[in-house]
């Protein structure tokens, strides 16, 4: 689900999370096809209402050129950056960086009272190797980071780590407790949906071109 589109003047961006229903309403009422661009493809972009109630942007005609893997990428990536800046955060996406331990670019950048979060958003398949690897890079750098995961990368990486728990912890036995949680301390990991996304309307601040 796309929640920001850009003004096509070049003058900033329209972002359904910063926006009462009122705005989000009158929006609808004067905007012009052509007036705001999707942030995968620069096609016009449609304000709409999902059946759930859920403000969103959506390409004119359905179609796109961007691949459903960059589309997915891009919308995640502009909901993590406009929820860090809700919670007082000076949040940008693709900040690049690197430490002793080698580069890296996160996909989402957050700072807050002199607290830096990366925050990487995977898609694709990677093994627990590579992701602890690139942890490596932001712990060396003194800074926190989290993995956002889709539904199917996450149950592919939680099994991973609960197999490497189960090796290391409890020496390829099941404890007598019979269960226990597959996730690993040092790679902090969750799930990310982007179909239900709660705008909490009323609650929002008044929004700008930024």
């Amino acid at each position: 689900m796309v929640i920001e589109a850009a003004y096509a003047d070049g003058t900033g961006a329209a972002n359904a999370l910063h926006m009462s229903q009122a705005q989000w309403e009158e929006l609808q009422r004067a905007y012009c096809v052509g007036d705001l661009l999707m942030p995968c493809c620069n096609a016009p972009a449609i304000p709409k209402v999902s059946a759930n109630g859920y403000p969103f942007f959506a390409h004119l005609g359905g179609a796109c050129s961007t691949s459903e893997e960059s589309q997915w990428h891009l919308a995640a990536k502009i909901l993590v950056r406009s929820v860090l800046e809700d919670l007082g955060c000076r949040a940008s996406v693709e900040m690049p960086g690197s430490g002793d331990a080698g580069r890296w670019q996160a996909d989402v950048w957050g700072e807050r009272n002199g607290v830096r979060l990366a925050v990487e958003i995977q898609r694709s398949y990677q093994s627990l190797r590579d992701y602890r690897k690139r942890q490596e890079r932001y712990r060396e750098a003194g800074v926190k980071s989290l993995w956002l995961l889709r539904q199917e990368r996450y149950s592919t990486l939680t099994k991973s780590m609960g197999k490497e728990r189960l090796r290391t912890e409890f020496g390829g036995k099941f404890p007598s407790a019979g269960h226990f949680g597959p996730c690993l301390s040092d790679l902090p990991v969750a799930m990310l949906e982007l179909g239900r996304v709660n705008t909490n309307h009323e609650d929002r601040q008044q929004p700008g071109r930024s």
